[in-house]
């Protein structure tokens, strides 16, 4: 019985082991039989939390604290520390060991967690949530108990997370994060879409490579938080009624169901389908730093994103090999802002998508307008609409497209900027049919998202005419 093995290896001798945790030293930590030590996982996490800075007495919890060295770490870098694990071992040997530094965590760490009700939680929310999900087998040698066994095949535990948040607002503070920490395997892969599709922005901030394993660090948030949403029966150009705000915070939207006077990549006009997504951003006046074409870039792929999420695939932004699973359903990148679709029966374009921004003295603003059809255009010859692919209405696809957006181009001031290698790669990725299908001779991407060709550089703020064969 489960039972008397967790008996029988709870008699056993534990271990003393010591931990280097990122700029704070070594720490000593007693381990039980049946707790998770910490190994390079627990390293990435605690590197990822280094990074964050100082505490500042701001609040932390720890999901699955095991032997308490990510908790250990965090309080001694000034957090206010609470932590769960369902192991009561663990939680005795997380408040053990923090009682050898000075903190008192008699009610701070319980058993538990999510998938429980509620006795898990802290009182108060936490600004910052970490979890080292389970998701490794046991190494030869290794005394886990069946409680630790279990939790390590578990396949719902993001899931839980995410409901207990979706029922419970107020644990995660506003303006807080959530870290976790998952394996390359598909369950790992399935945690942003799933995030997504629930409406949070999820963005990869930390990885490293484990044997043949990659372990990686994906924060959750909820996307713009400060903004406005707005809705218009009509107007000129979403585009411009968002500058035509002035400073505004970054993450406003405003979509309208009827734009009469739309702008697409060099002037061109824009005409969208009824029920079609015609909307803007409001972008953070510090995204100028990383150049309009990598901006444009980014939203291209939080676009793509979209599309993944409501197609249960892999997100291209957390993986851009995922983009091969968007190539499969006809999918393509027509660069630099285009996303067309390619079926057995027609080929058009489905997806623009055009920066903006406009300098009055030190006021920067920039503005990301996306257009998306939901059906064919009468007045574009080559157009489809996503009908094609889904059935979903734009009040189904916002949050989804928020989010994606969000998760590519929200300065977050926990979160590292979106990576801009994988940006360039996934466009890369979905371009390679794109090319092969048009008469333009292209190499590739440079640093700054301009495509090589044999004439040179080409930029997107200049003019490139492809010829689809």
């Amino acid at each position: 019985m489960p039972i008397e093995r967790e008996i029988e290896l709870t008699g056993q001798k534990g271990n003393v082991l010591i931990w280097q945790a990122t700029g704070l030293g070594q720490i000593e930590l007693d381990i039980p039989p049946t707790v998770y030590p910490p190994r390079e996982d627990s390293n990435l996490l605690d590197q990822t939390l280094a990074g964050l800075g100082s505490g500042l007495g701001k609040d932390l919890l720890e999901i699955g604290c095991g032997s308490g060295a990510i908790s250990i770490a965090a309080s001694l870098r000034g957090w206010n520390v609470s932590a769960c694990d369902i192991n009561p071992l663990a939680v005795a040997a997380t408040r053990g060991n923090a009682a050898k530094y000075g903190f008192d965590w008699s009610t701070q760490i319980k058993e538990g967690g999510p998938g429980d009700i509620g006795k898990w939680m802290p009182e108060q929310g936490a600004d910052v949530i970490v979890w080292n999900l389970p998701y490794i087998e046991p190494e030869s040698g290794d005394c886990l108990g069946p409680m630790e066994e279990s939790a390590l095949i578990a396949k719902d535990q993001s899931a839980q997370l995410l409901k207990a948040v979706f029922s419970n607002p107020h644990l995660l503070n506003k303006g807080g994060i959530i870290l976790l920490l998952h394996s390359s395997n598909q369950i790992g892969q399935n945690i942003g879409r799933d995030w997504r599709k629930a409406g949070w922005a999820t963005r990869n901030v930390s990885q490293t490579t484990v044997g043949d394993e990659r372990l990686t660090i994906v924060a959750c948030w909820r996307p713009f938080e400060n903004a406005s949403i707005t809705r218009l029966d009509s107007c000129p150009s979403t585009n411009d009624e968002i500058i035509n705000l002035g400073m505004v915070r970054q993450g406003t939207f405003l979509s309208t169901e009827i734009q009469v006077s739309g702008r697409g990549y060099a002037g061109r006009e824009w005409f969208n389908s009824k029920g079609g997504f015609m909307g803007s951003w409001a972008l953070s006046d510090k995204s100028i730093n990383r150049g309009p074409e990598v901006v444009q870039l980014a939203a291209t792929v939080a676009v793509l994103d979209n599309f993944s999420a409501l197609l249960n695939l892999g997100l291209p932004s957390h993986s851009w090999v995922h983009g091969s699973e968007l190539e499969a359903c006809g999918l393509r990148v027509k660069w630099p802002n285009d996303i067309w679709l390619r079926s057995q029966d027609t080929i058009g374009k489905l997806c623009g998508v055009l920066v903006e921004g406009r300098t009055q003295g030190d006021d920067v603003q920039v503005v990301l307008g996306i257009g998306i059809n939901r059906k064919s255009v009468p007045q574009l010859i080559e157009s489809v609409g996503w009908n094609k692919l889904f059935p979903h209405t734009f009040e189904e696809i916002f949050p989804i497209i928020h989010a994606s957006v969000a998760s590519l181009l929200e300065v977050h001031p926990m979160v590292a900027d979106s990576d801009e290698g994988c940006v360039f790669n996934t466009i890369y990725a979905m371009m390679r049919l794109t090319l092969a299908e048009s008469r333009t001779q292209a190499f590739g991407l440079d640093s700054k998202g301009g495509l090589h060709t044999h004439a040179g550089i080409v930029r997107s703020t200049g003019e490139i005419q492809w010829e689809w064969i």
